[in-house]
């Protein structure tokens, strides 16, 4: 069984996604920690919750995903591969950054 990705609309969004993510992981990175709760930093939070950090912030900021969207899709991802609280620690940095980004203003046309 191959294991290589063969539908290019997959492999070019996971291109952008990882390319994205590393061009702007600085900012990324500042944007979770800022969003940390006071006394915690990057390296408290495990590796999954981070990565799944990163995809989110990526995709409200940097995509045209609306915010909504890109913040479910890793709370079911957070519920399925991490532990039973990532849905509510991912919920609230990304809350806390769609808040003081002011994506709800940029994105309200384009949610539910």
């Amino acid at each position: 069984m191959s294991q290589e990705i063969e539908d290019n609309e997959v492999k070019e969004y996971l291109n952008d996604i990882l390319f994205g993510v590393s061009r702007n992981e600085e900012r990324i990175n500042k944007l979770i920690q800022e969003n940390l709760k006071e006394n915690w930093t990057i390296d408290r939070v495990s590796k999954i919750n981070i990565s799944l950090l990163k995809l989110a912030i990526y995709e409200m900021i940097y995509s045209n995903l609306p915010y909504k969207v890109a913040i479910n899709e890793v709370i079911e991802l957070g519920k399925r591969y991490s532990d039973e609280q990532a849905g509510a620690f991912i919920n609230g940095i990304l809350a806390s950054i769609v808040k003081k980004e002011k994506l709800d203003k940029e994105n309200s046309a384009c949610t539910e």
